[in-house]
């Protein structure tokens, strides 16, 4: 794998992904994309991104699509501290949910 470059999702990882970003945004419930979580909800630090730890966020709480100042609600605005601030939303915490979700589904479907 060349330098710099991203490792492909697995195939169950992929399936991870879909289902995930079919349940829509955590914060509104719109059409979501998805999110690698990479931060704390509860202290500073930074974790790698990882296609297991995804969270469901429309594209204005994802990336701050149409946000205008001061009224900053995503994440890339926020960071994921004060995401948990203005939302009340542990995405780490509900990623890692998801992902035990996936595992159990996949064990079954094995």
């Amino acid at each position: 794998m060349k330098r710099g470059r991203k490792k492909e999702p697995t195939a169950m990882e992929r399936r991870h992904m879909n289902r995930v970003a079919e349940l829509g945004c955590l914060v509104c419930g719109g059409e979501a994309e998805l999110h690698h979580v990479t931060g704390y909800a509860d202290r500073m630090g930074r974790l790698p991104r990882s296609s297991e730890r995804v969270a469901p966020l429309c594209p204005l709480h994802h990336r701050g699509v149409g946000e205008k100042a001061p009224l900053l609600v995503s994440v890339q605005s926020l960071n994921h501290r004060g995401f948990y601030q203005e939302h009340g939303i542990d995405l780490l915490k509900e990623a890692e949910g998801f992902w035990q979700i996936s595992v159990e589904l996949e064990r079954r479907a094995a």
